[in-house]
Protein backbone atom coordinates (compact mmCIF):
# COMPACT_ATOMS: atom_id res chain seq x y z
CA UNK A 1 0.00 0.00 0.00
CA UNK A 2 2.83 2.40 0.87
CA UNK A 3 4.22 1.94 -2.65
CA UNK A 4 0.95 3.18 -4.16
CA UNK A 5 1.55 6.66 -5.71
CA UNK A 6 -1.98 7.66 -4.74
CA UNK A 7 -1.29 6.85 -1.09
CA UNK A 8 1.92 8.89 -1.11
CA UNK A 9 0.00 11.94 -2.36
CA UNK A 10 -2.75 11.71 0.27
CA UNK A 11 -1.03 13.28 3.29
CA UNK A 12 0.31 16.14 1.17
CA UNK A 13 -3.20 17.04 0.05
CA UNK A 14 -4.69 16.59 3.52
CA UNK A 15 -7.05 13.84 2.35
CA UNK A 16 -5.64 11.43 4.94
CA UNK A 17 -4.27 12.27 8.37
CA UNK A 18 -1.67 9.82 9.71
CA UNK A 19 -1.42 9.70 13.51
CA UNK A 20 0.72 7.70 15.91
CA UNK A 21 -1.24 5.61 18.42
CA UNK A 22 -0.61 6.70 22.01
CA UNK A 23 2.17 4.59 23.48
CA UNK A 24 3.30 3.22 20.10
CA UNK A 25 6.86 3.60 18.84
CA UNK A 26 9.07 2.03 16.19
CA UNK A 27 11.62 -0.54 17.38
CA UNK A 28 15.22 0.56 16.83
CA UNK A 29 16.30 -2.96 15.89
CA UNK A 30 14.32 -6.04 14.88
CA UNK A 31 17.28 -8.42 14.79
CA UNK A 32 16.13 -10.47 17.78
CA UNK A 33 12.48 -10.70 16.69
CA UNK A 34 11.03 -13.61 14.79
CA UNK A 35 8.59 -13.11 11.93
CA UNK A 36 5.77 -13.84 14.39
CA UNK A 37 6.74 -10.97 16.72
CA UNK A 38 4.55 -7.86 16.84
CA UNK A 39 7.13 -5.85 18.75
CA UNK A 40 8.71 -5.24 22.14
CA UNK A 41 6.84 -4.34 25.33
CA UNK A 42 8.54 -1.29 26.85
CA UNK A 43 9.99 -1.37 30.36
CA UNK A 44 7.41 -1.34 33.17
CA UNK A 45 5.67 0.58 34.67
CA UNK A 46 5.17 2.68 31.54
CA UNK A 47 3.31 1.15 28.65
CA UNK A 48 5.11 1.44 25.32
CA UNK A 49 5.05 -0.91 22.37
CA UNK A 50 8.03 -0.73 20.07
CA UNK A 51 6.48 -2.23 16.96
CA UNK A 52 8.48 -4.28 14.48
CA UNK A 53 7.06 -2.22 11.62
CA UNK A 54 6.27 1.52 11.92
CA UNK A 55 2.92 1.00 10.19
CA UNK A 56 1.70 -1.22 13.04
CA UNK A 57 1.53 1.74 15.43
CA UNK A 58 -0.37 4.21 13.25
CA UNK A 59 -3.92 5.06 12.29
CA UNK A 60 -4.98 6.48 8.95
CA UNK A 61 -7.92 8.88 9.18
CA UNK A 62 -9.91 9.87 6.06
CA UNK A 63 -11.19 13.45 6.21
CA UNK A 64 -14.08 12.77 3.83
CA UNK A 65 -12.66 14.64 0.85
CA UNK A 66 -14.92 13.47 -2.04
CA UNK A 67 -12.23 14.22 -4.64
CA UNK A 68 -10.23 11.23 -3.43
CA UNK A 69 -13.11 8.83 -4.01
CA UNK A 70 -13.41 10.04 -7.57
CA UNK A 71 -9.83 9.06 -8.37
CA UNK A 72 -9.09 5.66 -9.85
CA UNK A 73 -8.38 3.20 -7.04
CA UNK A 74 -9.46 5.73 -4.40
CA UNK A 75 -12.34 3.65 -3.01
CA UNK A 76 -10.20 0.48 -2.75
CA UNK A 77 -7.41 2.42 -1.08
CA UNK A 78 -9.75 3.90 1.52
CA UNK A 79 -11.11 0.44 2.27
CA UNK A 80 -7.59 -0.86 2.89
CA UNK A 81 -6.74 2.10 5.13
CA UNK A 82 -9.84 1.55 7.24
CA UNK A 83 -9.04 -2.16 7.64
CA UNK A 84 -5.44 -1.41 8.62
CA UNK A 85 -6.54 1.26 11.09
CA UNK A 86 -9.06 -1.14 12.66
CA UNK A 87 -6.46 -3.88 12.96
CA UNK A 88 -3.88 -1.52 14.48
CA UNK A 89 -6.32 -0.08 17.02
CA UNK A 90 -7.52 -3.50 18.15
CA UNK A 91 -3.97 -4.83 18.42
CA UNK A 92 -2.82 -1.82 20.40
CA UNK A 93 -5.78 -1.89 22.79
CA UNK A 94 -5.38 -5.64 23.38
CA UNK A 95 -1.69 -5.21 24.16
CA UNK A 96 -2.42 -2.25 26.43
CA UNK A 97 -5.06 -4.22 28.35
CA UNK A 98 -2.81 -7.29 28.61
CA UNK A 99 -0.03 -5.12 29.99
CA UNK A 100 -2.27 -3.59 32.64
CA UNK A 101 -3.67 -6.98 33.68
CA UNK A 102 -0.27 -8.72 33.77
CA UNK A 103 1.92 -5.80 34.85
CA UNK A 104 3.24 -7.77 37.86
CA UNK A 105 4.67 -10.30 35.42
CA UNK A 106 6.20 -7.56 33.26
CA UNK A 107 7.90 -6.21 36.39
CA UNK A 108 9.30 -9.57 37.54
CA UNK A 109 9.34 -11.89 34.51
CA UNK A 110 8.17 -14.59 36.92
CA UNK A 111 5.32 -16.80 35.51
CA UNK A 112 3.62 -17.31 38.92
CA UNK A 113 2.97 -13.55 38.93
CA UNK A 114 0.57 -13.95 36.00
CA UNK A 115 -3.15 -13.57 36.72
CA UNK A 116 -5.94 -15.67 35.20
CA UNK A 117 -7.29 -14.01 32.08
CA UNK A 118 -9.84 -15.05 29.46
CA UNK A 119 -10.47 -13.51 26.06
CA UNK A 120 -14.04 -12.63 27.08
CA UNK A 121 -12.85 -10.88 30.26
CA UNK A 122 -10.28 -8.85 28.34
CA UNK A 123 -12.89 -7.85 25.73
CA UNK A 124 -15.19 -6.60 28.50
CA UNK A 125 -12.34 -4.63 30.08
CA UNK A 126 -11.53 -2.90 26.79
CA UNK A 127 -15.18 -2.10 26.05
CA UNK A 128 -15.68 -0.74 29.56
CA UNK A 129 -12.83 1.68 28.97
CA UNK A 130 -14.59 2.90 25.83
CA UNK A 131 -11.27 3.67 24.21
CA UNK A 132 -11.55 1.80 20.90
CA UNK A 133 -13.98 2.51 18.09
CA UNK A 134 -13.96 -1.05 16.64
CA UNK A 135 -16.05 -3.71 18.35
CA UNK A 136 -13.68 -5.97 20.28
CA UNK A 137 -14.96 -9.39 21.36
CA UNK A 138 -13.42 -12.72 22.43
CA UNK A 139 -13.50 -14.08 18.90
CA UNK A 140 -11.57 -11.13 17.47
CA UNK A 141 -9.01 -11.33 20.26
CA UNK A 142 -8.49 -15.06 19.60
CA UNK A 143 -7.89 -14.47 15.91
CA UNK A 144 -5.58 -11.55 16.57
CA UNK A 145 -3.26 -13.32 19.04
CA UNK A 146 -3.14 -16.62 17.15
CA UNK A 147 0.46 -17.32 16.11
CA UNK A 148 1.74 -13.92 17.26
CA UNK A 149 4.41 -13.21 19.85
CA UNK A 150 5.70 -10.25 21.84
CA UNK A 151 9.23 -9.63 23.12
CA UNK A 152 9.43 -9.04 26.88
CA UNK A 153 12.58 -7.35 28.25
CA UNK A 154 14.80 -9.74 30.26
CA UNK A 155 12.48 -12.65 29.40
CA UNK A 156 12.53 -12.95 25.63
CA UNK A 157 9.90 -13.70 23.03
CA UNK A 158 6.61 -15.02 24.40
CA UNK A 159 3.47 -16.14 22.63
CA UNK A 160 0.56 -13.73 23.13
CA UNK A 161 -1.49 -16.76 24.21
CA UNK A 162 0.90 -17.09 27.16
CA UNK A 163 -0.70 -14.01 28.74
CA UNK A 164 -4.14 -15.67 28.89
CA UNK A 165 -3.54 -18.36 31.52
CA UNK A 166 -6.19 -20.29 33.42
CA UNK A 167 -5.99 -20.72 37.18
CA UNK A 168 -4.64 -24.23 36.60
CA UNK A 169 -1.88 -22.82 34.37
CA UNK A 170 -0.78 -20.50 37.16
CA UNK A 171 -0.74 -23.36 39.66
CA UNK A 172 1.49 -25.33 37.30
CA UNK A 173 3.84 -22.36 36.85
CA UNK A 174 4.18 -21.99 40.64
CA UNK A 175 4.75 -25.73 41.19
CA UNK A 176 7.35 -25.81 38.42
CA UNK A 177 9.20 -22.91 40.07
CA UNK A 178 9.11 -24.67 43.45
CA UNK A 179 10.44 -27.88 41.87
CA UNK A 180 13.35 -25.95 40.35
CA UNK A 181 14.24 -24.66 43.80
CA UNK A 182 13.88 -28.15 45.25
CA UNK A 183 16.38 -29.58 42.76
CA UNK A 184 18.90 -26.84 43.50
CA UNK A 185 18.62 -27.34 47.28
CA UNK A 186 18.90 -31.11 46.95
CA UNK A 187 22.03 -30.72 44.84
CA UNK A 188 23.52 -28.29 47.41
CA UNK A 189 22.69 -30.61 50.31
CA UNK A 190 20.25 -28.13 51.89
CA UNK A 191 17.37 -30.62 51.63
CA UNK A 192 17.46 -34.20 52.86
CA UNK A 193 14.58 -35.32 50.65
CA UNK A 194 12.20 -33.87 48.03
CA UNK A 195 8.96 -32.11 49.06
CA UNK A 196 5.79 -34.14 49.44
CA UNK A 197 2.50 -32.82 48.05
CA UNK A 198 1.46 -31.32 51.39
CA UNK A 199 4.72 -29.37 51.61
CA UNK A 200 4.29 -28.19 48.02
CA UNK A 201 0.78 -26.99 48.86
CA UNK A 202 2.07 -25.10 51.92
CA UNK A 203 4.88 -23.59 49.83
CA UNK A 204 2.43 -22.28 47.23
CA UNK A 205 0.31 -20.69 49.95
CA UNK A 206 3.29 -19.07 51.65
CA UNK A 207 5.05 -17.78 48.51
CA UNK A 208 2.21 -16.90 46.18
CA UNK A 209 -0.95 -16.88 48.28
CA UNK A 210 -2.35 -19.77 46.21
CA UNK A 211 -4.89 -21.84 48.14
CA UNK A 212 -5.22 -25.23 46.46
CA UNK A 213 -5.76 -28.70 47.88
CA UNK A 214 -3.18 -31.43 48.22
CA UNK A 215 -5.11 -33.41 45.61
CA UNK A 216 -4.93 -30.50 43.16
CA UNK A 217 -1.17 -30.34 43.74
CA UNK A 218 -0.94 -34.01 42.78
CA UNK A 219 -2.95 -33.47 39.59
CA UNK A 220 -0.83 -30.47 38.55
CA UNK A 221 2.39 -32.29 39.37
CA UNK A 222 1.39 -35.23 37.18
CA UNK A 223 0.36 -32.87 34.38
CA UNK A 224 3.82 -31.34 34.55
CA UNK A 225 5.39 -34.79 34.28
CA UNK A 226 6.93 -34.44 37.77
CA UNK A 227 7.26 -37.81 39.62
CA UNK A 228 6.36 -38.29 43.29
CA UNK A 229 8.92 -37.58 46.01
CA UNK A 230 10.23 -41.17 46.06
CA UNK A 231 11.09 -41.17 42.37
CA UNK A 232 12.47 -37.62 42.55
CA UNK A 233 14.76 -38.70 45.37
CA UNK A 234 16.27 -41.46 43.29
CA UNK A 235 18.79 -39.11 41.65
CA UNK A 236 20.74 -40.00 38.52
CA UNK A 237 22.62 -37.91 35.97
CA UNK A 238 19.69 -37.47 33.59
CA UNK A 239 17.34 -36.55 36.45
CA UNK A 240 19.71 -33.80 37.55
CA UNK A 241 19.74 -32.41 33.99
CA UNK A 242 15.94 -32.16 33.85
CA UNK A 243 15.93 -28.96 35.91
CA UNK A 244 17.19 -27.19 32.78
CA UNK A 245 14.05 -28.04 30.81
CA UNK A 246 11.05 -25.77 30.51
CA UNK A 247 7.77 -26.38 32.27
CA UNK A 248 5.96 -29.40 30.78
CA UNK A 249 3.33 -28.45 28.18
CA UNK A 250 0.61 -30.59 26.66
CA UNK A 251 1.53 -32.04 23.30
CA UNK A 252 -1.51 -30.88 21.33
CA UNK A 253 -2.07 -28.32 18.60
CA UNK A 254 -3.29 -25.49 20.83
CA UNK A 255 -0.55 -25.94 23.44
CA UNK A 256 2.22 -26.18 20.83
CA UNK A 257 1.08 -22.92 19.25
CA UNK A 258 0.94 -21.29 22.67
CA UNK A 259 4.08 -22.64 24.32
CA UNK A 260 6.61 -24.05 21.85
CA UNK A 261 9.27 -21.52 20.75
CA UNK A 262 10.28 -21.03 17.12
CA UNK A 263 13.88 -21.54 18.17
CA UNK A 264 16.51 -24.31 18.09
CA UNK A 265 17.14 -26.62 21.02
CA UNK A 266 16.54 -30.03 22.56
CA UNK A 267 13.28 -31.48 23.84
CA UNK A 268 11.82 -34.51 25.56
CA UNK A 269 8.41 -36.15 25.19
CA UNK A 270 6.77 -37.84 28.17
CA UNK A 271 3.54 -39.48 29.32
CA UNK A 272 1.14 -38.01 31.87
CA UNK A 273 0.85 -40.07 35.03
CA UNK A 274 2.19 -43.21 33.34
CA UNK A 275 5.61 -44.76 33.91
CA UNK A 276 7.47 -46.82 31.29
CA UNK A 277 9.46 -49.77 32.66
CA UNK A 278 13.13 -49.68 31.69
CA UNK A 279 15.86 -52.13 32.81
CA UNK A 280 17.21 -49.61 35.30
CA UNK A 281 13.89 -48.27 36.58
CA UNK A 282 10.71 -46.53 35.41
CA UNK A 283 10.20 -43.09 33.90
CA UNK A 284 7.59 -41.20 31.89
CA UNK A 285 10.04 -40.00 29.19
CA UNK A 286 9.68 -41.83 25.87
CA UNK A 287 11.64 -39.64 23.43
CA UNK A 288 14.57 -37.19 23.41
CA UNK A 289 15.16 -35.10 20.29
CA UNK A 290 16.49 -31.85 18.92
CA UNK A 291 15.36 -29.42 16.22
CA UNK A 292 16.31 -26.16 14.55
CA UNK A 293 12.72 -25.01 15.14
CA UNK A 294 11.11 -26.65 18.18
CA UNK A 295 7.56 -25.46 17.39
CA UNK A 296 7.75 -26.78 13.83
CA UNK A 297 9.05 -30.15 15.06
CA UNK A 298 6.27 -30.48 17.64
CA UNK A 299 3.72 -29.84 14.90
CA UNK A 300 5.36 -32.54 12.79
CA UNK A 301 5.08 -35.03 15.67
CA UNK A 302 1.35 -34.31 15.85
CA UNK A 303 0.71 -35.07 12.19
CA UNK A 304 -1.00 -38.41 11.46
CA UNK A 305 1.74 -39.38 9.00
CA UNK A 306 4.55 -38.93 11.54
CA UNK A 307 7.13 -41.55 10.53
CA UNK A 308 7.89 -42.54 14.13
CA UNK A 309 5.23 -45.16 14.82
CA UNK A 310 6.08 -45.32 18.52
CA UNK A 311 5.40 -41.62 19.06
CA UNK A 312 2.23 -41.92 16.99
CA UNK A 313 1.01 -44.79 19.16
CA UNK A 314 1.68 -42.99 22.45
CA UNK A 315 -0.11 -39.88 21.22
CA UNK A 316 -3.15 -41.97 20.29
CA UNK A 317 -3.30 -43.82 23.62
CA UNK A 318 -2.12 -41.31 26.24
CA UNK A 319 -1.97 -37.66 27.20
CA UNK A 320 1.57 -36.54 26.41
CA UNK A 321 3.77 -33.58 27.28
CA UNK A 322 6.83 -31.87 25.86
CA UNK A 323 9.61 -29.94 27.56
CA UNK A 324 12.44 -28.07 25.89
CA UNK A 325 15.73 -26.24 26.33
CA UNK A 326 16.43 -23.41 23.87
CA UNK A 327 20.00 -23.54 22.56
CA UNK A 328 21.44 -21.17 19.97
CA UNK A 329 24.24 -23.61 19.07
CA UNK A 330 25.28 -27.26 19.52
CA UNK A 331 21.74 -28.58 20.05
CA UNK A 332 22.66 -31.78 18.16
CA UNK A 333 25.56 -32.48 20.53
CA UNK A 334 23.33 -31.77 23.53
CA UNK A 335 20.72 -34.22 22.24
CA UNK A 336 23.39 -36.94 22.03
CA UNK A 337 24.66 -36.13 25.55
CA UNK A 338 21.17 -36.27 27.11
CA UNK A 339 20.37 -39.46 25.20
CA UNK A 340 23.52 -41.11 26.60
CA UNK A 341 22.78 -39.95 30.16
CA UNK A 342 19.25 -41.35 29.98
CA UNK A 343 20.49 -44.69 28.63
CA UNK A 344 23.11 -44.88 31.38
CA UNK A 345 20.58 -44.13 34.14
CA UNK A 346 17.79 -46.41 32.93
CA UNK A 347 19.71 -49.15 31.16
CA UNK A 348 18.10 -48.36 27.80
CA UNK A 349 17.39 -45.36 25.57
CA UNK A 350 13.96 -43.68 25.58
CA UNK A 351 11.36 -46.08 24.19
CA UNK A 352 10.69 -44.21 20.93
CA UNK A 353 14.27 -43.29 20.07
CA UNK A 354 14.73 -45.90 17.36
CA UNK A 355 18.35 -44.97 16.68
CA UNK A 356 21.08 -43.22 18.62
CA UNK A 357 21.76 -39.62 17.53
CA UNK A 358 25.28 -38.73 16.41
CA UNK A 359 27.02 -35.54 17.38
CA UNK A 360 26.98 -34.39 13.76
CA UNK A 361 23.19 -34.72 13.63
CA UNK A 362 23.06 -38.01 11.75
CA UNK A 363 21.86 -41.21 13.37
CA UNK A 364 23.30 -44.67 13.76
CA UNK A 365 21.91 -47.90 15.25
Amino acid sequence: MEEDPLFNALPEKGAVVIRQLAGAEKAISCDKMSRDAVGIIGSAPYFTIYYRHPGFGKEYLFNGDPRLLEKEGGVALMRKLRLITTRNRITHEVLRAVFMRQRDYFHSGNPPDLKPLSRAELAMTIRAGNVADPVIDASRISRLINGKTIVVPSVGEKSLRFFFPTGRDIHRHAISELMDEERKELAAGKLKRPFNDKEIRNGLKERHGLAITRRQVGFCRKELGIPNLYLRGRGGNYSSEQRRFSMACRLDTDSVGKNAPSAPGVYELSLTGVQIKYPGGADSVFYIGSAKNIRKRMKEHLKPYNKNGGIREYLEKYDCFFKYIVLETDWLKEEKRLYDLFAADFGAPPRCNRVSPRRDGEAHP
